[in-house]
């Protein structure tokens, strides 16, 4: 893995876009800064109102896991929608995976979704810590750069659904780092607190 097989996305062409996916990668771009964004949780939370409008199920989960898990203080906690959203979005995130006409990207991103209903134990899925790990891993190999963040920000570093690897965890963080990812850089700089990012 190295930094021209990370997925990336031009933030003006997904402006450009009218699709579900264009608005859940702006959501998620303003609400965990990536792809360039600053944060800004309200426009996080336009777009994804923008793609439930539409039923788009990226958006729905990501509805869903910012009730769960809040959004700033944009959006307040509320597990009865919390739940509610994340049931109504999981099987039509697995027709997204399983579509053959799906764009491989957006499979990847769905994919990657599916790793989070198994780490949290969102809806009605039981946490995994195993499967999350794999659906991750699998998505980190595919480019998706939130995945690569948390092998080495999470399952490789606490032995979460694998064993504690620190050098793989390093190795991660790095790649995800070395992309600009803001979190990463910050967390690298915790973790490092003696060396130059």
């Amino acid at each position: 893995m190295n930094e021209k097989e990370i997925i990336k996305f031009n933030v003006q062409d997904l402006l450009a876009q009218d699709s579900g996916f264009a608005y859940y990668i702006l959501g998620r771009s303003y609400d965990l800064e990536e792809n360039g964004l600053t944060q800004d949780y309200d426009k996080a939370l336009y777009y994804y109102n923008k793609g439930a409008e539409i039923d788009y199920p990226l958006c729905l989960y990501s509805l869903g896991i910012s009730y769960e898990l809040g959004l700033g203080n944009v959006l307040v906690k509320d597990e009865a929608i919390a739940k509610k959203l994340l049931v109504e979005a999981y099987p039509k995130i697995m027709q997204i995976i399983n579509s053959p006409s799906t764009d491989e990207i957006e499979r990847i991103y769905a994919t990657f979704v599916l790793g989070a209903y198994y780490y949290f134990g969102l809806g009605n899925i039981e946490k995994d810590n195993a499967k999350a790990f794999e659906i991750i891993k699998y998505c980190a190999d595919n480019g998706h750069i939130a995945a690569i963040y948390d092998l080495g920000a999470n399952f490789y570093y606490n032995g979460c659904g694998t064993e504690i690897n620190y050098d793989l965890a390093d190795y991660y963080l790095n790649l995800a780092k070395d992309y600009g990812l803001k979190r990463a850089i910050t967390l690298y700089n915790e973790r490092h607190p003696n060396k130059l990012s």
